[in-house]
């Protein structure tokens, strides 16, 4: 009797194992990134500062430039660093500073997967205008790299 409640055990023991091995191999969905707000600020950015970039941890991470940040009343310096994409296509998109009349239209540097809020008197400026068209033909180059690498 006792040999029975022991195969028992094992027997429990193997299936909850296989039924966590299986558990494992699902794929845990990436919690989306928050979203980035595009803002006018009062003054430009200082000049940016000189990095020294340390050695790669590994193969799949990406160098983030440095860049100021507005927080809303001053301009902060965010050092450069490597970072891994939490998605695999995704790419760095460096925060942009367009020059108005009103001031500097402020776009921080975020993963391209990131929700960019703009709201819509940012979207009547003519500069912001001009900027996203640029913006575009960036973006068609990068989703296709492989034609323009070839064209190089």
């Amino acid at each position: 009797m006792h040999s029975k409640v022991l195969q028992r055990t094992i027997l429990g023991a193997v299936l909850a194992g296989t039924a966590l091995g299986s558990l494992a191999q699902i794929p845990v969905p990436v919690p989306p990134l928050p979203g980035i707000d595009v803002r006018i600020t009062s003054g430009r950015p200082p000049r940016a500062r000189h990095e020294v970039r340390i050695a790669r941890p590994g193969p799949d991470y990406v160098w983030v430039n440095g860049f100021w940040d507005w927080d809303g009343g001053r301009w902060r310096w965010v050092n450069g660093r490597w970072d891994r994409p939490a998605v695999a296509q995704a790419y760095w998109i460096p925060a942009r500073y367009i020059r108005t009349s009103r001031g500097t239209i402020y776009e921080p540097g975020h993963w391209s997967n990131q929700q960019v809020v703009i709201t819509d008197d940012i979207r009547r400026n003519r500069e912001w205008r001009r900027h996203e068209r640029q913006h575009e033909r960036e973006l068609e180059r990068e989703r296709n790299r492989d034609y323009y690498r070839d064209r190089n």
